[in-house]
């Protein structure tokens, strides 16, 4: 695992829309820091630092951020939201965590081997594309590897056959279907016959 990353951030006060619009014309992204038995707090972050950030270590990532009035805090990226025509980030949601206590937290399925499934001519139908997982926050990865390499068709990956480190459990029920495999030319008489 890679070290913690460190980011700055501002505390904002009187938040109105103008005073946003000012943040973000200044290359800060507004955002919120919030947790368990705590007040919300109105933060900003530039913007370049935070991608920066977002690539290097991952959604998932434990990130230090020092506050303008001298505090830090561990969080974690709950989400953010993007403006639906430049897709550019606009707000950030921070969640406080403690090292020690387990948070839930979505995380992706990469698959692995896709590639030699299509060149057997099978199939591959996915069926989720994150998995909700609890543990402690610095053990949350940003992806969970499934190797389809050995796969033909028939075979089906469910919730309990994915490989989590010990110290992960998936949220689910065991039986729910992650990935299946079909014969491409299967799907290319039935739609012959429709």
């Amino acid at each position: 695992m890679q070290g913690t990353p460190v980011m700055n951030v501002v505390t904002r006060d009187h938040i109105t829309k103008g005073k946003n619009k000012k943040f973000r014309n200044e290359g800060f992204i507004p955002g919120i820091i919030s947790g368990r038995g705590m007040e919300s707090i109105p933060v900003a972050v530039k913007k370049d630092e935070f991608r920066k950030c977002l690539n290097k270590f991952g959604r998932n990532a434990i990130i230090k951020l020092n506050s303008s009035d001298g505090k830090e805090y561990n969080v974690m990226v709950k989400g953010f939201q993007t403006s639906p025509l430049v897709y550019d980030i606009i707000h950030i949601d921070f969640q406080k965590v403690s090292l020690s206590e387990e948070i839930k937290a979505q995380v992706s399925i990469k698959i692995v081997g896709q590639d030699l499934l299509e060149a057997k001519r099978y199939v591959l139908n996915r069926q989720m594309d994150t998995i909700w997982v609890t543990g402690l926050p610095q053990n949350i990865p940003d992806d969970i590897e499934v190797d389809v390499s050995n796969l033909v068709a028939g075979n089906t990956i469910y919730l309990s056959d994915l490989s989590l480190p010990s110290d992960l459990t998936a949220i689910g029920e065991a039986d729910q279907i992650i990935i299946s495999v079909n014969d491409s030319r299967v799907q290319e008489e039935s739609n012959e016959d429709a």
